[in-house]
């Protein structure tokens, strides 16, 4: 579709070349129908033939656009023989993300994105905090500016990637426990990221297939990718919006939350590394009361937030000056001041902890000035 409009059949041959495998006519449509409703294609009536074919929209266009430009150029691809037959039988969107991740495996290059190649909604000079954090990570989707902001803080703070990493594993650690020990569903993870390994519903749908995820960001790098690489399990569902969680509105009233999840029914809110990013003036407490205060009783609330609490005064002093000109500051929080977040809630064993500390595996782990980040879980209404 991104030569122009492209009718039912011809899309299918491609597909069929593309794969060597025959999609069946309803998954197709399936497939079809959820990039209408993600936005990212149309259908237009072609007036020389009378009949009607699908196109890219300008969201499709940008989202092809920003997958295009974060490919690994040159690079070898995998081995036809690691897609497995289930895998591609699955369809494209299944096959380019296992692909991807051969490809990763398989070079040690970072993937570098030429800034005047970007899309225009997506300024490449202006660091990002998912694209820092996913540098942090060790991922390949960021920006010179990403990875030059990254670096100014690793600089003053060594642990910043054992920080960052610490979070990631609490949020997984936090969803593997929802999932088996608290029977929930449904996630609403506000603060995506760059899809990464283990993402949310991939943990979930791990344990229960049927989980439903929400996933939300404000970098349109961001939905492009979460709306080509993650794939929901076929008995559970994914949906991805675009949206500022300081209008907790447009998130609750969007559509796509609206028939993804039940919201009569308990589920997840995720606000994972979120919340030190929104500064006093914003009232972060007043946007996580809003949004808890939409959810039914039995639901849960995941929060994790940077704290300068179990850091010396010297490091501090240096975060701080490093923090005000590495992109977009973040604002730590004490103990007393994440608490906050949680009031009137109840909060789960073993309470508001290092993020390491949280229900954690058995074994050596970081400090809690290695972590330097506060993690909890809470329950909305009384306890079962």
């Amino acid at each position: 579709m991104s030569q122009g409009p492209q009718r039912y059949v011809a899309i299918r041959a491609k597909l069929v070349e593309a794969s060597g495998q025959t999609p069946g006519d309803g998954y197709l449509s399936t497939e079809l129908r959820d990039l209408r409703r993600l936005g990212l294609i149309e259908q237009r009536d072609l007036p020389e033939t009378r009949r009607r074919a699908w196109a890219l929209t300008d969201l499709g266009r940008t989202a092809v656009a920003a997958i295009d430009q974060l490919s690994d150029s040159g690079s070898t691809p995998p081995p036809k023989s690691t897609l497995s037959d289930a895998e591609t039988a699955q369809g494209p969107a299944v096959a380019a993300r296992r692909k991807d991740t051969d490809s990763d495996r398989s070079t040690s290059r970072r993937r570098q994105v030429p800034e005047e190649q970007a899309p225009g909604s997506i300024n490449s000079s202006v660091p990002h905090p998912a694209r820092r954090y996913n540098y942090w990570l060790g991922g390949k989707d960021n920006f010179q500016a990403d990875r030059d902001a990254g670096e100014a803080i690793a600089a003053v703070f060594p642990h910043i990637r054992t920080a960052a990493r610490e979070n990631r594993a609490f949020l997984q650690r936090a969803v593997r426990w929802l999932t088996a020990e608290a029977g929930i569903r449904q996630f609403l993870d506000i603060g995506t990221g760059l899809p990464t390994a283990d993402n949310v519903h991939e943990v979930a749908q791990r344990i229960a297939p049927q989980s439903r995820v929400v996933y939300v960001d404000n970098d349109p790098l961001v939905l492009a990718h979460a709306r080509a690489l993650l794939n929901s399990s076929e008995q559970g569902a994914t949906a991805y919006i675009e949206a500022d969680v300081r209008n907790p509105e447009s998130i609750l009233d969007d559509p796509a939350v609206r028939d993804t999840l039940d919201m009569s029914q308990p589920l997840a809110l995720l606000m994972v590394a979120l919340l030190h990013f929104i500064p006093d003036d914003d009232d972060p407490y007043a946007i996580v009361k809003r949004l808890v205060s939409a959810l039914p009783a039995g639901s849960y609330l995941v929060l994790s937030h940077v704290t300068y609490d179990p850091l010396d005064p010297d490091t501090i002093a240096r975060l701080d000056a490093a923090n005000q000109n590495s992109g977009p500051p973040f604002r730590p929080r004490t103990e007393a001041e994440v608490a906050r977040f949680f009031e009137g809630l109840h909060l789960i064993d073993p309470g508001i902890v290092s993020l390491s500390d949280w229900r954690a595996d058995p074994g050596p782990r970081p400090t809690a000035a290695e972590a330097a980040g506060y993690g909890a879980t809470a329950r909305i209404g009384t306890l079962p």
